[in-house]
């Protein structure tokens, strides 16, 4: 059976300003602690407790939302909050503040969590320097094969401080601060006068810090989009792979069923027509279409030059008198200005009729335009007489790939929705950021030394 391990001891020392007693759980760790009666911080790296700092007003007390000496796991390992901090900064004329907790395991050593409007960061100290580079022209670093891109540059300041930490801390102390963000972690360095150190960040949701403490409240709701909080939209990657997918599946189905279309041609026939010539409307021989539903085209080619034609058209079941009734005007325009030549329309087009079930059936042709001696929409010459020689041809289960091209730009709404969306957050996130750390300075706030 292995060994266990002893328990911390606690040591108790006396407040040498106001002779309150101050329990030490880091003993040999912590290097200053703050009394909790009057708030002065003292020195207790060695036996002799020596008074740091001390006030001759009253300081404004906070109240830590996890207590000190309170128990929780990390990494599998328990840990004890021994400090708690206030800091702040001034940013473009508005105070920020945010705390900070120590947390202690005396085979561990120290770990800290960070609390700002609702978002909590689980932190440790970094011992290898992260080495610079560059996010798109941007200042970044990188650390463990991943970049932090520069998000915040700070002069942050203590306001408040309780129980023991593992530096000398005094209120009012400044350091200057580099954030480097790269969800859902951060990088950050503290210089002061004599040394820089890092730290990385990890966000994690206060349901899970509560967790870990078994603490019976409930944590602070998050407020806003903080730095190194995880997009909620996630990835836009599965989407487009989703995307990728159908897009292939219904490029496949349109070749499959292009190549099954038959497309044979059932009826062909050219014809002329001369305006005012007599009745023009007439009908087609019987031709036969096979199969069950599908779709007839009909298309007409005309020998057209500045005018126009209207073809009413009737496809009609010979057994069963079922007619379905369309057109198609054709026209085709040409000319030249200061711009050059230009043509408009077409001499030929063509008409679909989708659903037509198989049997005997003729056409009903009845072609319209302007009668002789009219002038054309262009104020042409007026014409003693003329003729228009025009092609209609039927055919039948004619592929028709439209309809995918329609349906195809639909399959871009997930993808762009989910892209909007992510994009949006980060550009909440972003527009919080100050790289240049022209705006954000320490906190103005003072606390008059004794």
């Amino acid at each position: 059976m292995p060994a266990l391990r002893p328990e911390p001891k606690v040591r108790a020392i006396s407040c040498p300003n106001c002779g309150s007693s101050v329990q030490l759980r880091g003993m040999g760790s912590s290097l200053s602690a703050a009394c909790s009666s009057c708030l002065s911080i003292l020195d207790v790296s060695d036996e002799k407790v020596k008074l740091l700092q001390r006030f001759g007003k009253k300081v404004e007390r906070f109240t830590p939302k996890i207590p000190l000496g309170t128990r929780g796991k990390f990494d599998g390992q328990l840990y004890e909050v021994t400090g708690f901090q206030r800091r702040g900064i001034v940013a473009d004329g508005t105070e920020y503040f945010w705390d900070e907790y120590v947390l202690y395991n005396p085979f561990r050593g120290f770990r800290y969590l960070s609390e700002y409007a609702g978002h909590w960061n689980d932190i440790v100290p970094v011992t290898a320097l992260p080495s610079p580079d560059n996010v798109m022209g941007h200042a970044a670093v990188r650390y463990a094969d991943r970049k932090y891109k520069l998000f915040q540059s700070s002069v942050p300041s203590t306001k408040f401080v309780l129980g023991e930490f593992p530096w000398r801390v005094k209120l009012n102390d400044s350091v200057t601060a580099k954030d480097f963000v790269d969800a859902p972690y951060s990088l950050a360095s503290e210089t002061d006068d004599k040394e820089t150190t890092w730290s990385l960040a990890t966000y994690t949701p206060g349901k899970d810090i509560w967790a870990a403490f078994q603490l019976k409240d409930s944590p602070p709701v998050p407020q806003g989009v903080y730095s190194n909080q995880p997009n909620p939209y996630g990835s836009t990657k599965p989407v487009w792979m989703l995307m990728a997918f159908f897009s292939a599946l219904l490029l496949i189905t349109m070749i499959i069923t292009s190549m099954m279309a038959s497309g044979a041609t059932v009826f062909e026939s050219k014809y002329y027509f001369i305006p005012g010539s007599g009745e023009p409307s007439f009908v087609t021989p019987s031709f036969e279409m096979s199969g069950g539903e599908k779709n007839v085209e009909v298309r007409i080619k005309t020998d057209l030059s500045n005018d126009w034609m209207f073809l009413g058209l009737a496809l009609i079941n010979e057994q069963t008198g079922t007619a379905y009734d369309f057109g198609k005007e054709v026209s085709y325009y040409t000319g030249s200005d200061s711009d050059g030549a230009w043509s408009e329309g077409d001499r030929a087009d063509s008409v679909s009729i989708g659903g037509v079930p198989g049997g005997k059936y003729y056409l009903r042709i009845e072609p319209d335009m302007d009668k002789p001696g009219a002038a054309n929409a262009l104020g042409s010459s007026v014409f003693s007489a003329k003729r228009v020689n025009y092609q209609v041809t039927v055919r039948r289960d004619v592929a028709v790939i439209w309809p995918y091209f329609v349906v195809w730009p639909f399959l871009l709404i997930p993808p762009l929705w989910a892209l909007i969306r992510r994009a949006s957050f980060e550009g909440k996130r972003w527009a919080e950021s100050d790289p240049s750390g022209s705006s954000a300075t320490a906190s103005s706030e003072d606390e008059d030394d004794d």
